[in-house]
């Protein structure tokens, strides 16, 4: 019967969707400790006369973030006598909560990146001495603050999403350039689903009766802003522009992405599955995320 939950378990497990890993980098690792810094490159190129010494420019290291991998489990148990009373039923659907409850976790885990991206206690300050959306990143090679946080926190409409659209292309990285980043993609909690999507997807401007185009369903690169719906956030007011994983400082490290075991005690004639990982998870920088608690 082992090997039957076993199958179950991963069945269900594999068929659920992982949006964390939509709006986080994921990697692995096979240390004990992981550390991330950020990093500010060279600055633009200077006019070199003739004959003349072409100046040279260094690296700028600034705060960095360690990460520790915790280990995370749970288990099920099937008695000789739930299997001998054929009760299959009963075992399989333990196997499905089992997965179910592994995912979840790993959700609900990620998503308190997002949960409290605008901490102001200090509890969840970045290595940079702020929260994740700040209105005060200092940049470590250009000098002065950057912003990620709409400057008046607004509820998601067509206006607030116009500004912080504005602001996203605006952004400056630690160099003091211009982040040149991908359309960003909207995410929001359940309760905003349907706004984002009338705003986003109507054929035209979703907040006036006028024959007005949706500008929102055009962008320079051709790409369309596309929306995520994100049932594990709390605040059913706070959005956010989210960069492609690969783009973000937000990560997921597995040190052992999640596994299964089972054994047998024949004392008192029971068996067991259990399913574990090993991860950690958080931000070391703000890079690719942008967002608002709502009004």
């Amino acid at each position: 019967m082992l090997p039957a939950l076993n199958a179950k378990i991963w069945q269900n497990f594999k068929a659920k969707p992982h949006q964390y890993q939509k709006l986080m980098r994921v990697e692995t690792t096979n240390r004990s400790i992981e550390q991330y810094v950020v990093m500010a490159g060279v600055g633009l190129p200077t006019l070199v006369q003739e004959g003349a010494d072409t100046p040279t420019d260094n690296f700028v290291q600034g705060p960095y973030q360690n990460f520790k991998p915790a280990k995370y489990g749970l288990g099920i148990a099937a008695s000789q006598e739930l299997i001998e009373d054929d009760k299959f039923g009963v075992i399989s659907r333990r196997s499905v909560a089992l997965s179910n409850s592994i995912q979840q976790s790993r959700e609900i885990q990620a998503a308190s990146i997002y949960n409290n991206a605008f901490d102001a206690t200090g509890s969840y300050y970045g290595p940079d001495g702020v929260a994740l959306c700040s209105s005060s990143h200092p940049l470590i090679k250009a000098g002065g603050t950057q912003n990620n946080l709409l400057s008046v926190p607004a509820d998601l409409d067509v206006a607030s999403l116009e500004l912080a659209l504005t602001d996203w292309e605006s952004t400056k990285t630690h160099e003091g350039f211009l982040q040149m980043l991908p359309t960003p993609r909207l995410l929001v909690a359940s309760a905003n689903r349907w706004n984002a999507a009338e705003i986003l997807k109507s054929q035209m401007r979703s907040d006036t009766a006028n024959n007005t185009t949706n500008a929102f369903k055009y962008t320079e690169t051709g790409g369309v802003i596309e929306p995520i719906v994100w049932p594990y956030l709390t605040d059913i007011d706070c959005w956010f522009l989210v960069a492609p994983p690969e783009e973000t400082e937000m990560i997921w490290l597995d040190r052992k992405a999640p596994y299964t075991k089972s054994d047998y005690t024949e004392k008192t004639e029971t068996g067991y599955v259990y399913m574990r990982y090993r991860a950690t998870y958080g931000f070391y920088g703000w890079r690719g995320l942008y967002g608002t608690p709502g009004a």
